[in-house]
């Protein structure tokens, strides 16, 4: 995963007010106060007599009802079946639960932040991410959905964290959602698996576990379910051009060319890199082209592999005269500062990527209003990601409880920003079939494609 530096941003008065809305709403729930109610005043009962036929005098007297000795009527049952018009059946199943509850475990570090005039950039986007949840959150009552949301700053402390977790609310939840430092995303899964929770991790893409876990979510993709992504696009969208696998002379920048290869219907051909030269002059791309199209899938993903990245491109883009070609990456190149917006167009740029906010999605105008409304700012792709993530929990809670979240979905459908579809992964040295039983944790793998055009990154997929 790439470390980014923290900047810090001075507050404009829309922010300041964001932030502080924020923080209020995690804090402001408080317990109900108890009223105490005066009882109106309670009539004495008179005493309830009837009539009853006296044999010896022959005539009707009142006497206390409960001095009249009743019947007793035995019942005895039909052994005739009922007969049954519905052919479905509801069947009540006692330990079913009817409300469902989410802890939400987000490193506010509100401590640190409410009282300053700056905002640290990650803050930023913890506060936004929290303030889309919120938006769902609000829905669910309208909805019908039953589930309850509690949410708790971790401030990124381990001491911290094993307090919330003694909490109530915490115990009693079905799902949790966070934290986000992997050490303490690790204490939460082993909770998760002890007490039968579910745990979603929400932005930790590398976190890796050997000890298998059914209770642990990770929804953001690894490296081999984007390979899937883009290998399924080239096969069904771009049959007969050439593809080469770029990698420098590195082992395991070579072994992880491996995760390209699984799609028997595309046929690939490694491309090794020797040159270490910043210009790669003594590196021909010009050979390789076909007039049927070349594509270069060129699987990096940390900052320190920038530069390698933008000198292929620049090579590539100053051979390729007037061939067809075509660049696939990954979604960490959005954040790269140095790549050339003239070759992402040249090289029609393709990129997988887990996010992308679709302003053509019908609610998309409604969300913004919304979150305006509610925090005075405009929402940025944070906040529809974690209005997506709640709004998908809630609503597989409300609809199949949690084991509904970990089933293989039939929607094709995204959120705002994002889909889900997790499928179990397993220990890579699983051979056998029958061996596969427990699976490691489970993964999103709804990704998308993304196409650079016009100065900026378009939906092909």
């Amino acid at each position: 995963m790439t470390s980014v530096q923290n900047h810090l941003l001075r507050l404009n008065g829309s922010r300041i007010v964001f932030s502080c809305l924020i923080v209020i709403s995690l804090f402001a729930c408080s317990p109900s106060k108890h009223i105490k109610k005066t009882e109106p005043p309670v009539t004495p009962k008179t005493e309830d007599k009837v009539k009853v036929y006296d044999p010896a005098t022959g005539t009707y007297i009142l006497v206390p009802r409960d001095a009249v000795k009743v019947d007793t009527i035995k019942w005895s049952e039909d052994p005739t079946p009922p007969i049954i018009t519905d052919k479905d059946i509801k069947v009540d199943h006692p330990d079913e639960k009817i409300k469902y509850d989410i802890s939400l475990l987000v490193p506010f570090n509100t401590d640190q932040y409410l009282f300053g005039d700056q905002l640290d950039a990650k803050l930023g986007r913890f506060l936004q991410y929290y303030a889309g949840m919120k938006i769902a959150a609000a829905e669910f009552v309208d909805l019908g959905y039953p589930v309850t949301v509690h949410a708790f700053d971790t401030k990124n402390s381990m001491t911290e964290l094993t307090t919330i977790l003694k909490e109530y609310s915490v115990k009693n939840s079905d799902v949790i959602v966070g934290p986000y430092e992997k050490e303490n995303l690790e204490e939460v899964a082993s909770f998760g698996l002890q007490h039968d929770k579910i745990v979603v991790s929400p932005w930790l893409p590398a976190f890796n576990t050997e000890k298998e876990n059914p209770y642990f979510i990770q929804v953001v993709p690894g490296l081999s379910t984007h390979a899937e992504a883009i290998m399924s696009f080239i096969g069904d969208e771009m049959k007969g051009k050439k593809v080469y696998l770029v990698a420098r002379n590195i082992p395991a920048e070579i072994n992880r060319l491996q995760l390209f290869k699984k799609n028997l219907n595309v046929k690939t051909e490694d491309l090794i890199i020797d040159d270490a030269s910043v210009e790669l002059q003594k590196t021909n791309l010009s050979k390789l082209l076909v007039e049927e199209g070349t594509i270069f899938i060129l699987p990096y993903y940390s900052r320190s592999d920038e530069t390698f990245v933008n000198s292929f491109m620049r090579k590539l883009h100053a051979d390729k005269e007037l061939k067809e070609v075509i660049v696939f990456g990954l979604p960490q190149w959005t954040s790269f500062n140095n790549l050339n917006p003239n070759y992402m167009e040249s090289l029609s740029l393709h990129i997988s990527s887990t996010t992308f906010v679709d302003v053509d999605h019908p609610f998309y105008h409604d969300f913004r209003e919304r979150f305006y409304n509610e925090f005075h700012t405009l929402p940025d792709q944070q906040a529809f990601i974690g209005y997506d993530l709640l709004h998908w929990l809630g609503k597989t809670l409300a609809q199949d409880g949690p084991k509904g979240l970990i089933g293989h979905s039939s929607s094709v459908d995204f959120g705002l920003a994002s889909g889900f579809d997790l499928k179990p992964v397993f220990k890579t040295d699983t051979m056998k079939v029958s061996e596969m039983k427990t699976p490691l944790y489970y993964e999103n793998s709804r990704v998308r494609i993304l196409k650079y055009v016009n100065q900026d990154f378009t939906l092909v997929r």
